[in-house]
């Protein structure tokens, strides 16, 4: 690539390196006190993106094969590549934080990487050989991608929020299907062998009786757990609002509380599996009643909770009681 193309390249790419950074380091000024609408944010930011998507497409097909483009050509295609991504950022930037924050890191995730997809794309322009043009085209496919999951963006924080409880719900319900997975080939094979066999199989690869009774109120809290997840999905659906900072600022709270759940999940039951650590299920075990019970202490408080969904709000928590009392005497039992 001549020297002169070549400077207009790297001018052009340390822009988009500065703007990525700027974009990692923060989410620009909150604009919450001015007039926003946020329909018109999302337009605006889908006719940016494709804008960004047909100007990088104009630029490789301009660098893929001879004659190519002189240095004015090209700093004309890369300035109005610049002014493309510029609007992108622009529009991002205008998301205030009272429409989420939830909703802000979704689509400062997507607009990450679009940001860091043009970087790669822009770059491979710049060198030559058969190989890199079939890459190229790989990475231009990559931006596209990048560019058209915008349209698939959550809209507003309730979307956003609901899938996020979705979610966590679901990783939930692996943990508990995998568990209940081998207790029952536990059982299975506890009825085959007997208890004299069993006793001289390897206990490291086997529940002992005492173990096994510590596993059905241990599954019992991750069935509350999960049982929780999925009825806050669902009268978030029915119910759920964003219509104002406070309940969106509910959303926000419900799922810095919901994410925590899984991973409580996830300790849980993996020192439930064989060998079992009794002192990691005791800890374990009040660390997700914890979260259980603060999730739903929390929930029962928020606007979207109406009088008929206390009823399920108080039976999950007596369910955590239940099933923590059932395991404490156990596991101070348990030497």
């Amino acid at each position: 690539m001549a020297e002169g193309v070549g400077n207009v390249f790297r001018t052009a790419i340390d822009n988009m390196k500065l703007a990525l950074q700027q974009l990692e380091d923060g989410e620009g000024l909150d604009k919450s006190k001015l007039e926003f609408n946020l329909e018109d944010f999302w337009l605006r930011l889908r006719v940016a993106t494709k804008c960004l998507s047909n100007e990088v497409t104009k630029l490789c097909l301009a660098f893929s094969k001879p004659p190519l483009p002189g240095v004015t050509q090209t700093d004309t295609m890369l300035r109005t590549l610049e002014t493309a991504y510029l609007e992108m950022l622009s529009a991002f930037y205008s998301l205030p934080k009272s429409c989420g924050l939830m909703l802000r890191r979704e689509v400062n995730l997507a607009v990450l990487e679009i940001m860091q997809s043009l970087i790669t794309v822009v770059t491979s322009v710049t060198e030559k050989g058969d190989k890199v043009q079939k890459e190229r085209l790989v990475l231009t496919g990559c931006l596209w991608n990048a560019c058209e999951a915008v349209e698939r963006l959550p809209q507003n924080n309730l979307q956003v929020t609901c899938n996020i409880v979705q979610r966590e719900e679901g990783l939930v319900l692996d943990a508990l299907q995998e568990i209940e997975e081998e207790v029952a080939t536990d059982q299975s094979g506890h009825r085959l062998r007997g208890e004299e066999e069993e006793a001289e199989d390897d206990n490291s690869k086997t529940w002992n009786n005492q173990d096994r009774e510590l596993l059905f109120p241990c599954m019992g809290l991750v069935k509350t757990a999960r049982s929780s997840l999925k009825r806050i999905h669902t009268t978030l659906q029915m119910n759920g609002k964003y219509e104002t900072e406070e309940q969106v600022s509910q959303l926000d709270d419900l799922v810095c509380e919901v994410k925590e759940i899984s991973p409580a999940v996830d300790d849980l039951v993996s020192c439930m599996y064989p060998p079992m650590n009794k002192n990691a299920v005791k800890s374990a075990v009040a660390v997700l009643k914890t979260r259980v019970e603060a999730l739903l202490h929390m929930v029962k408080q928020s606007h979207y909770i109406a009088e008929q969904d206390t009823g399920w709000t108080e039976f999950l928590l007596k369910a955590v009681d239940h099933n923590n009392n059932k395991l404490q005497p156990l596991l101070i039992s348990c030497k």
